[in-house]
């Protein structure tokens, strides 16, 4: 492990030092270095891919946009696994809290680890809003299910309660926060489990050969299904903003990526078969009214209420882990100001940026719904700018990997063919999704996302001008440090 480190340190930085002029800390230094193990790893992951809400939400979303459900959600999913080897590349060798953008930094070179920081920044944020969206849209479905009746003051004080409890779960460590996604992602998956194979049991089967044999209506709606089939299995990629606070990070990481996925992705698919044989794909008439129509579900309506609504929070609160961690390493290389980057003294948590964090998350959908918009239509434009940038986000590191494997002479013919495809199959994704959706009725979402990153790219040509120190210096990772190396062996080389 101290071997990789130093192999990352020596060939991958741009402040290259001989051994003995190793300092006590890197520039992301302050993090709870080595405070987590391979399940809280894992746990970040799973949170954020959040099984049960993305089983309860994406084939209605698959549906509203006209995409074959079973069809798309099957290509994400293998879509996901090639994303995931790619990503898993680079965890091996460069353990960063930058998650994506740094590996595109590392790869390519500033500029294109610029524009993934603001792809980046706008997927974890965007679907952090979905998922507080959701989890107040089922928190409210919990209520009237048990004969509760949720009035406007009600649902304020309990968002803002959520935002509250978020924001101290964050702030008082990243090993609490872990613990609890971990807890809450088990009971979800179980749950989820229990009621998809409760389905597939009761359901039509002939709706359901049906809907798996569906034909394809053309290239484009299929497009658009995939990449808001992505979405579900969208954050499995997040375990590398933890690296720098990972035990082993470079060994741990890799693991986590790949078993997450491994785990969630057949949850995932255990659902959409399970709804495909249900009536229909209606945000009135899912799963959940499936359950509701048959004597035997109606016990497990509730249940299920209440795991999405927990699932939906658990992914709120890993989006925002990773988009604090993301904040902080800009702040560290000098792009974003200082104070994103601090970290407190006790906790090791990046205060500043997580309550930062945490007011967008949970604000923008409180204002939203404080204006009267709908909780679909939010939650399907607030989706469609994150899919633009996760998928702008993945084509980047696709696209990085070859150049990261000859940079550091690990030339790799497979790479070569496998990275490029997969991020022209991307990039032509993103293409496809957003002339679909500027015409559809999510067209805000496509606006926002455009708006945010030509004002992401026009601050990035600022810095480059005024300041191209700081504008190089992107793509920090952590080195390795004094105590990792055998005291010995740099007292012989001083």
């Amino acid at each position: 492990e101290t071997a990789g480190f130093l192999y990352s340190a020596m060939l991958t930085t741009d402040n290259q030092v001989p051994l003995h002029g190793l300092g006590p800390r890197t520039r992301l230094g302050g993090l709870d270095r080595g405070a987590l193990g391979a399940a809280d790893v894992a746990a970040q992951s799973v949170s954020a891919m959040a099984p049960c809400g993305a089983a309860a939400a994406s084939p209605i979303l698959i549906a509203a946009h006209g995409g074959p459900v079973v069809a798309s959600t099957a290509i994400a999913f293998a879509l996901a696994l090639i994303v995931a080897w790619l990503v898993r590349g680079f965890a091996r060798r460069v353990p960063a809290a930058g998650s994506l953008y740094t590996y595109a930094a590392v790869g390519v070179g500033p500029v294109a680890g610029f524009v993934t920081a603001g792809a980046l920044l706008l997927g974890y944020l965007g679907i952090g809003m979905v998922a507080v969206t959701a989890s107040s849209a089922f928190a409210l479905r919990l209520a009237s299910s048990v004969g509760l009746t949720a009035h406007g003051w009600l649902v304020a004080v309990g968002a803002l309660g959520f935002a509250v409890a978020s924001g101290v779960v964050l702030v008082r460590g990243i090993r609490l926060s872990a613990r609890v996604a971990l807890v809450i992602e088990t009971i979800a998956v179980g749950l989820v489990v229990v009621v998809a194979g409760w389905l597939l049991l009761h359901g039509d089967v002939r709706r359901l050969h049906d809907s798996v044999l569906a034909p394809i209506p053309d290239l484009g709606h299929l497009a658009g299904g995939v990449a808001v089939a992505m979405a579900a299995f969208a954050g499995f990629e997040t375990a590398t903003v933890l690296s720098v606070e990972t035990r082993a990070p470079l060994r741990t990481v890799p693991a986590a990526i790949r078993g997450s996925l491994l785990l969630a992705g057949p949850v995932v698919m255990l659902a959409t078969l399970a709804q495909a044989g249900t009536p229909s794909q209606t945000p009135t008439d899912s799963w959940f009214g499936a359950l509701a129509a048959e004597p035997g579900g109606r016990i497990l309506v509730p249940a299920l209420y209440l795991a999405t609504t927990l699932s939906s929070f658990a992914c709120a609160l890993a989006f925002t882990t990773a988009a604090a961690r993301v904040l902080l390493s800009l702040a560290r290389e000098g792009v974003l100001p200082a104070a994103l980057g601090h970290t407190d003294l006790r906790s090791k948590a990046p205060t500043v940026g997580i309550w930062v964090c945490t007011a967008t998350v949970f604000g923008v959908p409180f204002a939203m719904s404080a204006c009267g918009a709908d909780p679909a239509a939010a939650c399907g434009s607030l989706m469609a700018g994150a899919v633009c940038g996760y998928l702008l986000a993945y084509a980047a590191v696709a696209g990085a990997m070859p150049a990261m494997l000859r940079r550091l002479g690990e030339p790799s013919r497979v790479a070569w063919v496998i990275g490029p495809a997969c991020a022209l199959v991307l990039t032509a994704m993103v293409a496809e999704f957003w002339g679909l959706t500027i015409t559809g009725p999510f067209w805000i979402g496509a606006v926002a996302a455009t708006a945010w990153m030509l004002l992401w790219a026009a601050a990035g040509w600022r810095l480059r001008s005024s300041r191209p120190d700081a504008f190089a210096s992107i793509g920090a990772h952590a080195g390795t440090v004094r105590s990792e190396v055998w005291r010995g062996y740099l007292r012989g080389s001083s």
